[in-house]
């Protein structure tokens, strides 16, 4: 497990968190935001097809509750859910290996843990301009409660998890398709994602990216050496970039 303040990360290695991730996402995607339908889930836990053929990382506080989630699809004859949802435009770059290609999804943190009335299912809002989808004023210094602000920990953390283990199973690009403000989030502390495709009406309107990790490591390691430093703690050193 990984650790952050007081929470901890890591891949979902038990049929007791196994559920409690589905019952989050239910708590989350149908009944506070209505994403899906209740009677497509019954039970009280959001699943899809795609599940059998992910991997799942949890977020865990101090008491070992379940307070965040995300997942990362692998190649499968399913497919992957962005190639369904959008018309895909590499712009001139070479579409990626699907056996080394993985889909980020079902990113949920507790309502609980979100830091202002404001954040949305990802809690980054409170964190964003509002030309980015956030609360924060577009110009003008940031207060001294902005600048005192600290990263979002419980987003950050589950991408450490999930960035350890892409590495470890030798995947190189990741999809995204996802609302934008999330884009920013993660550009704001060095995670670059590029867009592939014009926005879609998928669960609200969503927009494809794809993170090359090659690339993704050399700007952190340029622009973003905290945060590069964060991801990499806990990682095998035969696994770190050059």
């Amino acid at each position: 497990m990984l650790t952050q303040g007081p929470f901890k990360f890591g891949l979902v290695d038990s049929e007791e968190v196994r559920k409690a991730i589905h019952r989050l996402r239910y708590k989350i995607y149908v009944e506070e935001f209505c994403f899906e339908k209740p009677g497509d889930h019954p039970g009280g836990v959001e699943m899809d097809e795609y599940d059998p053929v992910s991997i799942h990382f949890a977020a865990m506080d101090s008491d070992d509750e379940v307070i965040g989630t995300i997942r990362m699809i692998l190649d499968s004859k399913k497919g992957f859910p962005i190639e369904h949802a959008a018309r895909l435009n590499f712009n001139g770059l070479k579409p990626p290996p699907p056996e080394r290609t993985s889909e980020i999804s079902r990113l949920a943190v507790s309502k609980t843990y979100r830091r202002r009335q404001e954040d949305g299912i990802f809690g980054v809002e409170s964190y964003l301009k509002k030309s980015e989808g956030g609360i924060l004023a577009n110009d003008g210094r940031p207060d001294k409660e902005q600048k005192q602000r600290e990263r979002p920990m419980i987003v950050l953390g589950l991408y450490q998890a999930m960035y350890h283990e892409a590495k470890r199973r030798g995947i190189t690009h990741l999809y995204m398709i996802t609302e934008q403000k999330l884009f920013y989030a993660l550009r704001h502390f060095g995670i670059y994602f590029k867009q592939i495709g014009d926005p879609v009406e998928y669960h609200g309107l969503r927009v494809p990216y794809i993170g090359i990790v090659a690339e993704m490591e050399k700007k952190l390691k340029e622009f973003h050496p905290k945060t590069l430093s964060m991801l990499l703690t806990g990682l095998e050193p035969q696994y770190h970039p050059n």
